[in-house]
């Protein structure tokens, strides 16, 4: 019976070291599908299993469906959401999704009520000469969220350093400026040209709200234009936010070998 039991135990832990993260994004956006916007979706549907969503799958079971939730609007005001569609966003994040804002759709965040402070707004410009990044601290290291992408020296990032993913320009967004935000997770730091932020205006981490996460990348940050030198940088930045939080969504699954069928989370504990 031992012998049985420590093969099984075994069995498990090759498969689950053998897995991959399935899951699927769902992209939204309500406003203008611009120049700042469409190159976002663009590179969604490159990067991830993706499907487009509109303002009639804005429910909290259609949400469900996705892994990651990422809204982003980087050219027009989205307009008003309604009070069920603003509670569709916090609902699904509380049963454990993982829902990522950039652009226009940062500014939500207060009517949803993760905030109570309006933030500011501004954008889009499509060329301003200013280059943009964040400052790496341990937590964005510990959870990978600068893998693949170089430091000023062409190097591979470490604490402190300063990585530019924006070379010119902004999308329509804003920020909370001169920390007025209360209950937001910084994970990275900051910085213009040679004017370090820190954690002022909010424009790199999350929002827990009860098993989930909304993740919040705004200010000059998300500029998925042409213009863009440092692009490359930005996709892989996105793409590592989206797949940590794939990896913490409760609707994200594990298909290892033997057609078994786990939540990550289950094998996330178990790594950690």
């Amino acid at each position: 019976m031992y012998r049985k039991t420590t093969i099984c135990l075994i069995f498990l832990l090759i498969c689950g070291l053998n897995s991959a993260i399935a899951f699927e994004v769902g992209f939204l956006h309500l406003g203008d599908n611009g120049a700042f916007t469409a190159p976002a979706l663009e590179f969604a549907k490159k990067t991830f299993k993706t499907t487009q969503l509109a303002k009639s799958d804005i429910n909290t079971a259609r949400f469900k469906n996705f892994g990651v939730v990422w809204w982003h609007d980087g050219d027009s005001d989205p307009g008003d959401l309604s009070n069920a569609e603003l509670d569709a966003f916090i609902d699904y994040a509380e049963s454990g999704g993982a829902v990522l804002l950039t652009g226009k759709a940062f500014s939500y965040a207060t009517p949803m009520g993760l905030e109570d402070a309006p933030p500011r707004a501004f954008g889009p410009v499509e060329n301003d000469g200013s280059n943009v990044g964040i400052i790496v601290l341990k937590e964005t290291l510990d959870l990978g969220l600068v893998e693949g992408l170089k430091n000023a020296d062409g190097d591979a990032p470490k604490v402190d350093d300063w990585v530019q993913v924006n070379s010119t320009g902004f999308p329509l967004s804003g920020d909370y400026y001169n920390k007025i935000w209360k209950n937001f997770t910084t994970l990275a730091h900051a910085w213009e040209k040679t004017n370090n932020y820190a954690d002022a205006i909010a424009a790199f981490g999350y929002w827990k709200v009860d098993n989930g996460k909304v993740f919040n990348m705004n200010w000059r940050l998300p500029n998925y234009h042409k213009n863009n030198e440092s692009i490359e940088q930005l996709e892989q930045l996105t793409e590592n936010v989206i797949n940590w939080l794939a990896s913490e969504s409760e609707f994200s699954d594990v298909s290892p070998a033997g057609k078994l069928s786990v939540r990550w989370g289950y094998l996330k504990n178990r790594r950690n």
